[in-house]
């Protein structure tokens, strides 16, 4: 698990929104980084 300060988070948040990432995606994927796993929508799965 990496650890991250707020500074570095928010950062990294901008830098995804520059890359068009959706807000869900950014936290997806700073928790990915941060070794969070992400609760699984389950209706996402019904489509």
């Amino acid at each position: 698990m990496e650890e991250m300060t707020k500074e570095e988070m928010q950062r990294f948040l901008i830098k995804e929104a520059q890359r068009g990432s959706t807000e869900l995606e950014a936290y997806r994927n700073l928790l990915e980084i941060i070794g969070v796993e992400y609760p699984i929508d389950q209706t996402e799965d019904a489509d």
